[in-house]
């Protein structure tokens, strides 16, 4: 079976090593030109983590990363609202953990490293023939193959021509990336500050911690703050003087740092014969549940799984079962990050002032239900 994959991020690259171990080479297609700015920092629930435990590399993984443990809740002038022990509700079913995007990337790399990887090319098409697929290719060649997977993004060519033209799930809000090392913050903590307008989330990676701004693009995106840091760092030094930090760490121009609109996009359908989505291609999640990587992971796993029970010949019908396993487990995750979007994104006072009061009531099941019923269900 020869297998194409469009994009080379979690879900492309997972699939692949998990094609690997089979002894089944897939062909990969990244429009990047390497992996030198392979994106910022992510989190891994149990979910996702797994998949690693069968490709050899949780001992990578552990070294790699850094344990989420606690997650606070403070409200805009940096006052707690509630912390929550993520341990207590993840202990037994997995690590969870906070990782640089290129560091995982990296190890699934390890995995297939003989897998032909061809950067600066991207799949911009496909043509349906009989029992092949006519794969177009951004340089102007074309490649032929049983199978073709678009793990080729939110923005991705392959569900467009197999979907057709979605609109996004728009926010309104984006976000400023950004890393800090060498802090003396807890190394295990998750620090979410959720004021009126403004949101600012510390995650712990490796030697530091990610941190993510969002607010109304209106307000502090790109084409209303220009390069000016400052004037990000102004806007979000009314959270306190408990995140003057992290907010020292960004650099006054922002000419290298990552600008993140903030939307989501779902797909109708995840394959088409012998086409199949994968990843944010098919099922694209905002930050707020931090599980798209893990997802990512699990789709990749239960896509390799069909796979492994095929042939050429019946292509479409696995195809048809992976998306019947998790076209719903995505979208209930989708639903979750949608919902705490709209718990966090609030620009008005006084709802964000009643939204705090009733967090101090609010369990980690209540707050992202789906992630805490999944961790015990089967994929």
């Amino acid at each position: 079976m020869k297998i194409i994959i469009a994009g080379a991020g979690i879900g492309g690259m997972a699939l692949a090593a998990l094609l690997r171990q089979r002894g089944v080479t897939a062909e990969i297609y990244e429009r990047a030109p390497n992996f030198d700015h392979s994106g910022y920092m992510l989190g891994l629930y149990p979910i996702g983590a797994r998949v690693l435990h069968g490709l050899g590399l949780m001992d990578d993984f552990l070294a790699t990363s850094e344990r989420m443990d606690i997650y606070t809740v403070r409200n805009g002038h940096g006052q707690e609202i509630h912390t929550y022990e993520l341990g207590r509700m993840l202990d037994s079913f997995g690590y969870s953990g906070g990782i640089m995007r290129g560091e995982l990337l990296a190890l699934l790399r390890r995995r297939c490293e003989d897998v032909p990887l061809h950067f600066g090319t991207s799949v911009t098409g496909f043509e349906e023939a009989g029992d092949t697929v006519e794969v177009k290719l951004s340089d102007g060649s074309t490649n032929s193959c049983d199978l073709l997977v678009g793990a080729d993004g939110i923005h991705s060519a392959i569900r467009r021509q197999l979907a057709g033209a979605l609109p996004d799930h728009e926010t309104g809000w984006g976000c400023w990336v950004w890393v800090v090392r060498n802090t003396r913050r807890p190394p295990t903590a998750v620090v979410e500050h959720w004021g009126a307008g403004r949101f600012l989330g510390l995650y712990p990676v490796k030697g530091g911690l990610g941190v993510v701004a969002a607010a109304p693009t209106r307000v502090m995106g790109p084409s209303v703050v220009g390069e000016d840091g400052r004037k990000v760092k102004t806007h979000f030094a009314a959270l306190g003087d408990g995140v003057a930090d992290v907010l020292a760490a960004l650099p006054d121009d922002l000419g290298s740092t990552f600008w993140w609109q903030l939307s989501d996009v779902r797909s109708e359908s995840w394959h088409r014969g012998r086409v199949a989505l994968l990843g944010d291609a098919a099922c694209a999640f905002l930050p707020t549940a931090g599980v798209g990587a893990s997802i990512a992971l699990e789709s990749a796993a239960v896509l390799n799984d069909e796979l492994s029970r095929t042939d050429a010949r019946f292509l479409p019908s696995a195809l048809a079962r992976y998306e019947m396993r998790r076209k719903p487990r995505a979208e209930a995750f989708q639903d979750d990050s949608r919902k705490l979007a709209s718990m966090m994104m609030i620009e008005s006072v006084e709802l964000s002032w009643g939204r705090d009061q009733l967090m101090r009531f609010y369990t980690l099941d209540m707050l992202a239900k789906t992630i805490a019923q999944s961790l015990a269900k089967p994929i």
